[in-house]
């Protein structure tokens, strides 16, 4: 089981802004290029993890731009170990055409290895991607819908449970080990309450959670350890929210 290239697929995209906002910055923090959601969590740094733990499909444009971002920016590669098969290069492109950026040249920055079971996550995780990271120059490791393949009916939620918790703490100790920007995501809040002890396990695991709630047409953003938080309304593509606009 190798890392290997990015394949194609597609879904939705949300509102971002037509700049690059950050070209002067020379820190390695990474942003969303959505002025109200970085207003509230600012850059992610290196050498923590992160939970966007969401109800909404924004967390998958979320990761694409926040990966655009670390290649174009501070010129890391990005590891995607996909769980859900989330990983989308249409969206990538689409985020490095609002910027004027080389498609080419971040998808060949962005490696993906996609799991399809448990035990292929935890194999990913535990064995294989710190050969990985050492390979490149990687500066961002995002571990999508993380939570799916361990929830398998077949599995003993006891096994799974050991599994995840081994992957978490490869996690943080690569994380630091290799001064990495550590993003893991959830879709579909109702899954950290399907089993014991899951919710305790990631959240307690990061440094910052994310949670994302549909509240009517907006979406309410919070992080729940600083205990603030944030409405915002996505946009369809081509179109700006107010703030965005202003930053023509």
């Amino acid at each position: 089981m190798e890392l290997s290239t990015m394949d194609q697929e597609e879904y939705a995209s949300i509102g971002i802004s037509h700049e690059t906002p950050y070209a002067d910055r020379t820190d390695r923090s990474v942003r969303t290029y959505v002025p109200p959601i970085d207003a509230l969590i600012g850059g992610l740094q290196p050498r923590t993890m992160t939970l966007i733990d969401s109800a909404d499909r924004i967390v998958f444009g979320m990761v694409n731009m926040m990966s655009v971002n670390a290649v174009s920016e501070n010129h890391d590669e990005v590891i995607w170990v996909d769980g859900g098969n989330s990983a989308n290069p249409f969206e990538l492109t689409a985020v490095c055409k609002r910027f004027r950026l080389s498609s080419d040249e971040v998808l060949s920055s962005v490696t993906i290895s996609r799991a399809f079971t448990a035990y292929q996550m935890s194999t990913l995780i535990e064995d294989m991607l710190e050969k990985e990271v050492q390979r490149i120059r990687t500066g961002m490791v995002v571990i999508s819908c993380f939570p799916d393949l361990f929830q398998d009916k077949d599995m003993e939620w006891s096994e799974s449970f050991q599994l995840m918790r081994r992957s978490m703490d490869k996690l943080r100790e690569l994380t630091e080990k290799h001064d990495l920007i550590t993003v893991i995501t959830n879709f579909g809040l109702a899954k950290m309450f399907y089993r014991k002890g899951l919710r305790p396990l990631l959240y307690d695991g990061v440094d910052r959670v994310v949670r994302i709630e549909t509240y009517g047409k907006a979406l309410r953003i919070m992080l729940p350890k600083e205990n603030i938080g944030t409405l915002y309304r996505p946009v369809p593509r081509n179109q700006t929210t107010l703030d965005e606009f202003g930053r023509w």
